[in-house]
């Protein structure tokens, strides 16, 4: 279910800043001096179309997946972990994996064996090899 979960957090990113916007214009009573705020209508035209082609279509592809648990299977070792803004990531003989860093524990320099979705490569399960 964190795949569903973070999906719709991604959702709701991609698209917040823009509700936003159009609430703050509708509700302004000096024009004036929203003009500033007119020259992030484009930065956040970029933000939405590069978000839903990277991050959102990926996952919409990927719900069939989910819903059937038709999952991909790999394993490698672990070459680093990424846990900076946005959805955690690490490196797995040289492929870059999302994951919940709540569901799933990564460390660098361990050999796993992942259950994936294979357009988002989203992590779904992920268990130590030794």
């Amino acid at each position: 279910m964190d795949f569903i979960i973070d999906t719709v957090f991604q959702i709701f990113f991609a698209f917040f800043w823009i509700i936003a916007l159009v609430i703050i214009l509708i509700k302004a009573e000096n024009k004036k001096k929203l003009a500033p705020l007119i020259i992030f209508v484009p930065l956040l035209m970029i933000w939405t179309i590069y978000c839903c082609n990277s991050v959102l279509k990926p996952r919409f592809q990927d719900i069939s997946y989910y819903i059937n648990k038709n999952y991909k299977t790999t394993s490698g070792k672990c070459i680093s972990v990424h846990k900076g803004k946005g959805t955690p990531s690490f490196v797995l003989e040289k492929q870059t994996y999302y994951y919940n860093a709540r569901v799933n524990k990564i460390y660098e320099g361990k050999n796993y064996r992942l259950k994936y979705l294979p357009n988002s490569k989203y992590v779904i399960k992920s268990e130590v090899l030794k």
